[in-house]
Formats: C-alpha cells, sequence, structure tokens
C-alpha cells in the first residue's frame, strides 16, 4: 500500500493539510461498516473500467444469496461484492474462492427468483418488500425503461454469467491476487473480477465525518473461457468429456466489435459490420461497453449518445432526451418520422420504449433504425 497521503488545498494562497488516513484497526472499520457505506453511496465503485453498462449501480441488497453486496444496472448487468479487512487474512485466502461460488449459484437463478430474494431482502431491512423492477425505477427518475425488457436483460446476464466481481477492502492481501492466477473454474461464465482497496481519510483530524474515499483497483483480470462438451456414445453409456481451454488476460472488461459481432444472429452481421466500419471511417466516436457499444456525436463540446446496440437488442433515441441532450429538434423530426414508418417501432416509441429486441423486430425493422441514425448523425453533424 503506497505511503503517500491525500493533500488538501483550500486555494492557490492558502495553507495545506494532509489528510490523516482513518486507521484500519478503528473499530468503526468493520465490515458491516464497509457493506452499509457501498450500500449506501454505490458510487464509490470504480465499475466504469467494466464497461457503461455496469453503471449506475443499484444497491438491490446485503446478503442475498449470502453476497455481502449485490448491485444491478438498468441495463441488466450485476455487480457482486465481497468485503474483506487487512485484518482478517484467512478471509482473504478464501474470497476468491468464494465470490465465484457466489458467482455460480447466482447464475443458475431465474428473475423471478432474485426477484423473491430482493423482496425478502427489502423486507428485512426496510420492513417492506420492494420488487427488483423497482429499486431501479426508483433510481432512474423519470427515464422510463420498459420492465419486460428490463426483465429480460437481468435474465440473459444471469444465464451467461456475465458478472462484475469486486473484492474490496481497506488493504488487499497479495495471497488473494495470486489466488486469482490459479482458480480454473464456471466455464459456462463469461465473469470479470477485480480487486478494490478503499482508503478513507477524515477531513477533520478527530472526527470520522467527514470522510475522504479513495478506490483504487488493485488488480484486474478477466476470465476468457471457452468449453467444449465432447459426448461419445456407443451403444452404452454415454462418456461426455468436458474440455475447457482457458486464457487469463489483463482487460478492462470491455467487449470488442468481433466479439459482438460474433454474439449476433447471422442475419444482422453485415448489416452492423458496414455501418461500424463506415462509422469508425468517418470519425464517429464508437464506445465498446461490456456487451454491446454505443455511438456517440461531439457536439457543443460534449459527447452525446445518439445510438446502442446490444448482441439481443438495439435502443432509439427517444425525444424527451433531446433537451437534455440539446440536440437540434429540426434533424430529429425526420429521424422520428423515419421510425414510425414500422408500426412495431412506431408502437414502441410511442409506448415511449427505448430497448428493442430483435426478436420482436423485423430485418427491415432493425435496418430501418440503422439507417435513419446514420442520416440523422449526418444532419447533425452539418447542423454543428
Amino acid at each position: 500500500m503506497s505511503d503517500t497521503q491525500p493533500y488538501l488545498i483550500q486555494d492557490v494562497e492558502a495553507s495545506g493539510r494532509k489528510l490523516s488516513q482513518l486507521p484500519a484497526k478503528k473499530k468503526a472499520f468493520s465490515e458491516d461498516w464497509l457493506q452499509q457505506l457501498l450500500h449506501k453511496h454505490t458510487d464509490i465503485l470504480p465499475l466504469d473500467d467494466f464497461g457503461e453498462g455496469f453503471t449506475p449501480a443499484i444497491s438491490i441488497g446485503r446478503e442475498i444469496a449470502n453476497i455481502d453486496n449485490l448491485f444491478v444496472s438498468p441495463s441488466g448487468l450485476i455487480t457482486i461484492v465481497e468485503t474483506k479487512l487487512w485484518r482478517n487474512p484467512e478471509g482473504h485466502r478464501t474470497v476468491v474462492a468464494q465470490i465465484l461460488d457466489y458467482a455460480k449459484t447466482l447464475s443458475k437463478w431465474t428473475y423471478q427468483e432474485l426477484d423473491k430474494a430482493v423482496q425478502k431482502c427489502s423486507e428485512r431491512m426496510d420492513g417492506k418488500p420492494k420488487k427488483l423492477y423497482q429499486f431501479v425505477m426508483n433510481k432512474l427518475d423519470g427515464e422510463g425503461i420498459d420492465e419486460i425488457e428490463f426483465q429480460e436483460k437481468v435474465q440473459q446476464t444471469l444465464e451467461t454469467g456475465k458478472f462484475a466481481l469486486l473484492i474490496v477492502g481497506d488493504r488487499i492481501h497479495p495471497s488473494a491476487t495470486q489466488l486469482a492466477e490459479i482458480i480454473q473454474s464456471a466455464p459456462h461464465m463469461q465473469y470479470s473480477l477485480a480487486f478494490v482497496e478503499l482508503n478513507c481519510y477524515r477531513l477533520e483530524k478527530k472526527s470520522d465525518w467527514p470522510l475522504v474515499v479513495v478506490p483504487t483497483i488493485v488488480q484486474k483480470t478477466k476470465e476468457v473461457t471457452r468449453a467444449v462438451v465432447k459426448v461419445v456414445y456407443e451403444e452404452k453409456k454415454p462418456e461426455i468429456d468436458v474440455v475447457t481451454p482457458k486464457e487469463k488476460i489483463t482487460s478492462t472488461g470491455r467487449t470488442n466489435e468481433s466479439e459482438f459481432l460474433a454474439f449476433l444472429p447471422s442475419e444482422l452481421k453485415d448489416l452492423f459490420e458496414s455501418h461500424i466500419s463506415n462509422w469508425t471511417e468517418i470519425g464517429y466516436t464508437i464506445y465498446w461497453g461490456t456487451v454491446g457499444f454505443s455511438l456517440r456525436l461531439n457536439f457543443k463540446g460534449k459527447l452525446r449518445t445518439i445510438f446502442e446496440a446490444y448482441p439481443d437488442s438495439l435502443a432509439i433515441y427517444q425525444e424527451k432526451r433531446l433537451a437534455k441532450d440539446m440536440l437540434p429538434q429540426e434533424s430529429y423530426a425526420e429521424y422520428k418520422s423515419q421510425l414510425l414508418n414500422s408500426s412495431v417501432i412506431g408502437s414502441a416509441y410511442a409506448n415511449e420504449r427505448r430497448y428493442l429486441n430483435y426478436k420482436d423486430l423485423s430485418k427491415d425493422d432493425i435496418e430501418l433504425v440503422i439507417r435513419s441514425t446514420d442520416s440523422w448523425v449526418k444532419a447533425i453533424m452539418l447542423s454543428s
């Protein structure tokens, strides 16, 4: 752990001072205290490193399936957190296997099972059961998301096991990071694992509050796993052989174009590939998240997200976002008019649905959204 300390300066002329670190041995600094801190202040977690799909992280409970802290994002992506303090070295030696075990358990759940567990947890903590979808809607503050669509995204996350796994502590023991390099398990899962140290500093020497919390990712790995199952049947009991080649690399936890195209329905690969290539050549910003990408446009000095695509769905731009993004109304009117040429997309638009599943759309519908987006982006650039 670094011996450096944050230095507080009021202004360039004033004197400054070093902030004193909250001692790890202090009674208040317990795992329960740390879990409560993360439950109340989810933005402490450095989840941007896993891609934009994991944020904003919404705390949905503590001790769900024995998990210390469990979070979900509006995109349906799940973050699992286990807390361990430096003074508990025995826990550090087992925490990696522990968090993987929790992740494997969760990957076998359905959305309904998770929702039931969340309601039970919220009733225990707050005296009133709250559905998983309610947690998300309360956090979004008016930015609606369709409940069925949200359920589908969470279900997909559970089935693929594409979780962010975070081991969080006041200091991470080296034995834990070493264990991460040797554990080989869960070939069906696509999780990313990170170790996060939280250094806490007092603003006032004799008072624990207010507190400056500095999160640091100590180590981050990505499990890249492809399992090959071979079944041999020769008029006797079947012999099943599972071959799991593994590649373990340091990673940002984000996908890329080739991986994204590989998970797309086959009939859509050429369509997306040509537009991604064209947008890249023009110089538009393609931001690769954990499972998909967003097309971003620099307008008036700020990047605006115009379009999003995932292996199972894409997003349309709803009119209510125009004012917030300060985009021109005139060019948007043509984009909207083109979308309404499809009755399916028009119905989703009228119901203020942002995300549309490919299974509900024809190939022509999907092409319509992409081409309308392409035309709209070009119109925005001409107007800027």
